[in-house]
């Protein structure tokens, strides 16, 4: 396929997914500055670009796809849309800087911006703090599981590995965890999916993996918490 041509928009919801690495809500994205009507949303999925879902209370979610991916790489060296802002442009001229820093250090974007994100200290201690005083090992094993999902995202929704979940629950074992987690993905809400560009999976990605069916699946979360 050849690269697409995109409105200002359209790149610039496609750069907020890429910063992101995660799925986002229309609500979200909106955040962040650009919105994704029902012809921009259907554009990107023809082209695509991007995933599109209805979660929670109707409202649309959002994910970069490999292709997508691919879009944003080839995107850094190329002239900024037809009718761009200011700030578009100037947007363009750190892409290109980001360009040449990757070149220089013979990395790929994933490399970037690919791994999930860990909550700061900040939020890491304010979340301690508001936790409840009843020993977490007490739990049953979908509590703590739920509770390690909360350690670790700043709003619901958001994805994180299976690898950061095993790892903040040693004690409970392999067949428990597995068993537990395709139990919970079954309730509304609750995704536990493949990670789509297997390229961002390190092997330890791939071993902690929580097998659905016959499907590997490597991210997991809760739309409300």
């Amino acid at each position: 396929m050849d690269h697409a041509q995109l409105t200002p928009n359209q790149s610039a919801a496609l750069f907020v997914l890429l910063a992101e690495s995660r799925e986002l809500s229309n609500p979200e994205l909106k955040e962040f500055g650009p919105t994704l009507d029902k012809p921009a949303r259907d554009h990107l999925n023809e082209l695509g670009l991007v995933d599109s879902r209805i979660g929670a209370r109707r409202a649309w979610f959002h994910t970069l796809t490999d292709r997508g991916w691919a879009w944003c790489a080839a995107e850094l060296t190329s002239a900024p849309p037809t009718r761009s802002t200011t700030p578009m442009k100037a947007m363009y001229a750190v892409l290109a800087g980001l360009a040449r820093y990757l070149d220089d250090e013979d990395l790929r974007l994933h490399e970037v911006f690919g791994r999930p994100r860990r909550p700061n200290r900040e939020e890491a201690g304010t979340r301690i703090e508001a936790a409840p005083a009843s020993d977490p090992a007490s739990l049953e094993p979908r509590d703590r599981i739920a509770a390690a999902y909360r350690a670790r995202v700043s709003s619901a929704g958001g994805f994180v590995l299976v690898t950061d979940l095993r790892a903040d629950l040693p004690d409970v074992s392999v067949e428990v965890f597995d068993a537990t987690m395709v139990g919970f993905q079954r309730e509304p809400g609750v995704s536990l999916i493949p990670q789509e560009n297997q390229a961002l999976l390190t092997p330890a990605d791939r071993a902690a993996a929580v097998t659905v069916g016959t499907q590997p699946c490597h991210l997991f979360a809760i739309e409300e918490i």
